[in-house]
């Protein structure tokens, strides 16, 4: 890397008489002047006055002339915090609102940090880091959008699964939840109490039933169908993303399905089971009138009024394929079961992450409802499994979280920590850590000083670190265990009004994450490592708000819905890994919906039928080259002075031909990359969104996903890519990645001295 001008003549002095070598220097000089150019500037101007800044800032530290600065350089440094007393004095934070420099990440790790060196930066605490990152590049490293398939019982999906931890770790958490939860048989008075009812009054009183039949276009974009679905149907997919036309097919080739669940789904996620079977996915519905728009907002539900709630359960069944690959199955899936009650509608729930020791114990499921409580609901496995579905009206739960008795208090958020503890957040800004059994407060902690939106635990590797993201602040990492002590946030703010966008990979030790953005046409995710979490990096950028985000629990790659309808996929390790092997996103589908002008009716049978709207639905989209949003758009200003430059140059040269002749002209812009969206801001129908995502956590079924629409679709989809890992197979069962020195690079382009190599570890 070549040196500025005014780093070359630097000279340093001390009262103290302490001996710098010249290695020493270089050191302080590099670390000074190298800002991160991974914060998300808000304008162009901030980021071409930033190097310019940095030759001030590096003035007023080190060039000290008899005790004082230069006069050209507290000329030109107004903007520096450099104190003009002694340097062992504290100044206080500058508190100017003008001085957008002081949110910037000045540490160890930059943009171009080596991979080997960042490994020890993200993994410092683990033994066999790099032996253990090298194999996940082996498994993920060449596959850029969508994760592989693993073999069943592989030492691949065996590290999939495990991630960071002992290879019994899975083992012992089912063996303390066994111990768990057979205690608290011991010590409960009565069981979860129950009311059985039947499917008319469910669906009468709690579940949302949605009128009519939902009018959809599906196929290729030069030839869609139209298809008709009513609230319980569902259409299979082939692989190509085609309507599953072919009954008869002998080779299961379903790639998913596409399912009515008459609805708004705020919330989702995929039961954690052991073994090869059936799936379960449970879903948070809500009735459309709930979010409807009302010219009278007198007219309007009110919220307390809204006391029937309900859980529903889906099952989706899994066939093998000739190569013995778990695929959807073409039979359709089924409503499980459905848990009803009248504790208000549910905007939240999660699964207990540990997954079942036997199949006679129940699911642990926590849902936050409209009275303000966090419940837990135990789920059994054999509910429905005569093919009908089973409904019941749960009267009391197996734990009741209160907030605390204070005024307009309210629990927002709530994350597991384990089998038996959880996380909330609350309205006032501060955490809790409840206990289940016994079920009791056991500390609290205040955060931020507006509502926390969203909470999450690092869970496996360091359950008690958790994010919280509030509704007005910094997002912000605490430890629990010393919650005083060790905190840390990024000091860029943000406002944050949408639930569901933070969320945790184990395999990267990180948090995805909404980020703020100067544009409103597109929103921008990043990615902060729990060990060095001041420093964000850029994941990607989508269309429109960000609305959801879901991290494979076992595998690195991400998926983002946003408001316009779109589900984006990508993988974050291969992101994360080098700044300058160029990466690509892949838009999964888009979806788009229109409500029925009038009331629009039809013929079936002796009845009249209304229309519920028309749903389009698109696939099939080119990848998309992942850039940064702020690059693409100072990159035509920067080109048109470039090229007007050369044009000058070359003018001159064509008048003195002595001096060369005339020089070839570098060409147009670059169009691709001189905006930062392709065109209008479009604004969407609201049921147009992705309202909820959720990849799949078990390890035979990681390349599962979900993903809901505000129209009340869901879509079920087979997203893993076919790989013939044993033909593959290389330096003991692990396949290399190909140009892994071309990933770990510095700025100047030069290769790893010590890249990451297995064998050196084996």
């Amino acid at each position: 890397m070549r040196l500025r001008n005014s780093n070359k003549t630097k000279r340093f002095s001390s009262d103290a008489n302490i001996d710098i070598s010249e290695d020493e220097q270089e050191a302080l000089v590099q670390q000074d002047h190298d800002l991160s150019d991974e914060e998300f500037i808000v304008d162009a101007k901030q980021l071409f006055d930033q190097d310019e800044h940095d030759v001030d800032l590096q003035q007023s530290d080190f060039e000290v002339q008899n005790g004082k600065r230069s006069a050209s350089g507290r000329k030109r440094n107004k903007r520096s915090w450099a104190p003009d007393g002694p340097l062992g004095e504290v100044q206080p934070y500058p508190t100017d609102t003008a001085q957008k420099w002081t949110r910037t990440y000045v540490g160890p790790v930059k943009r171009w940090t080596r991979l080997s060196y960042l490994i020890d930066y993200w993994f410092g605490d683990k033994e066999y880091r790099k032996y253990i990152f090298n194999y996940f590049l082996n498994i993920w490293w060449d596959f850029d959008l969508l994760p592989p398939k693993l073999p069943y019982g592989s030492q691949q999906s065996d590290m999939a699964r495990n991630s960071w931890m002992p290879d019994g770790f899975i083992q012992d958490q089912e063996d303390k939840f066994h111990r768990w939860y057979q205690k608290h048989l011991s010590t409960r008075s009565v069981s979860q109490p129950s009311i059985p009812i039947d499917e008319d009054k469910a669906f009468g009183w709690f579940l949302p039933r949605a009128a009519g039949e939902m009018s959809i276009l599906l196929g290729h974009v030069t030839n869609q169908k139209e298809y008709y679905l009513k609230q319980g149907e569902s259409i299979s997919f082939l692989d190509s993303g085609l309507p599953a036309e072919d009954e008869e097919s002998y080779e299961p080739q379903n790639g998913g399905w596409l399912l009515d669940v008459g609805g708004i789904v705020l919330s989702m996620g995929w039961a954690p089971m052991k073994g090869q079977v059936d799936q379960l996915l449970a879903m948070a519905v809500i009735p459309y009138s709930d979010q409807a728009y009302y010219k009278d907002p007198n007219d309007a539900p009110n919220a307390s009024e809204l006391r029937e709630g309900s859980i529903q359960v889906w099952k989706f069944e899994a066939d093998k394929d000739s190569k013995g690959v778990l695929r959807p199955a073409r039979s359709p899936p089924k409503l499980s079961y459905a848990a009803c009650f009248y504790w208000g509608r549910v905007t939240r729930m999660q699964w207990c992450p540990v997954s079942l020791p036997s199949k006679s114990q129940p699911h642990l499921l926590a849902i936050l409802s409209g009275d303000g409580n966090l419940r837990v609901i135990e789920i059994k496995q054999n509910m429905g499994n005569d093919g009908n579905g089973t409904f019941e009206e749960l009267k009391d739960p197996m734990a009741t979280i209160e907030p605390p008795r204070e005024h307009t208090l309210e629990i927002n958020c709530f994350t597991w920590i384990n089998m038996n503890r959880i996380a909330v957040g609350l309205s006032d800004g501060s955490v809790a850590v409840w206990s289940i059994s016994p079920c009791l407060q056991l500390q609290r902690h205040p955060i931020h000083s507006s509502p926390i939106m969203d909470i999450l635990s690092s869970y496996p590797s360091n359950p008690y670190i958790v994010a919280t993201i509030p509704m007005g602040g910094e997002f912000t990492i605490t430890d629990l265990n010393r919650p005083t002590a060790e905190m840390t946030y990024h000091g860029n703010p943000l406002v944050s009004l949408q639930p569901n966008v933070v969320s945790w990979s184990d395999h990267l030790r990180g948090f995805a994450s909404i980020w703020p953005t100067s544009f409103p046409g597109t929103s921008t995710i990043s990615f902060v490592q729990s060990r060095v979490f001041p420093l964000s990096r850029h994941i990607c950028t989508v269309e429109g708000q960000t609305t959801c985000l879901a991290l494979g629990v076992c595998h690195p790659f991400l998926l983002a819905g946003s408001s316009d309808g779109s589900v984006w996929a990508l993988n974050v390790m291969r992101k994360m890994a080098s700044h300058r092997q160029k990466t690509h996103k892949l838009k999964v589908f888009q979806h788009e919906y229109r409500p029925p002008p009038q009331a629009i009716a039809i013929e079936e049978g002796a009845g009249r039928v209304a229309r519920r709207g028309a749903c389009r639905i698109l696939h099939g989209f080119l990848p998309e080259a992942n850039t940064h949003p702020l690059g693409t758009r100072i990159a035509k200003p920067s080109r048109i002075k470039r090229n007007k430059a050369e044009k000058k140059k070359a003018s001159k040269k064509a008048e003195n031909p002595e001096d060369g002749g005339e020089s070839d002209d570098p060409g147009g812009l670059d169009e691709e990359n001189s905006t930062m969206v392709s065109g209008p801001i479009i604004i969407h129908d609201p049921l147009t969104r992705i309202t909820a995502l959720s990849w799949n956590p078990n390890i035979d079924f990681s390349w599962w996903a979900a993903a809901a629409m505000g129209s009340g679709l869901v879509r079920v989809m087979d997203l893993g890519i076919d790989k013939d890992w044993e033909s593959s197979e290389q330096h003991g069962g692990q396949t290399e990645p190909e140009d892994l020195d071309d990933i770990a690079v510095d700025e100047s382009g030069s290769d790893l001295e010590d890249d990451v190599d297995m064998a050196a570890y084996e």
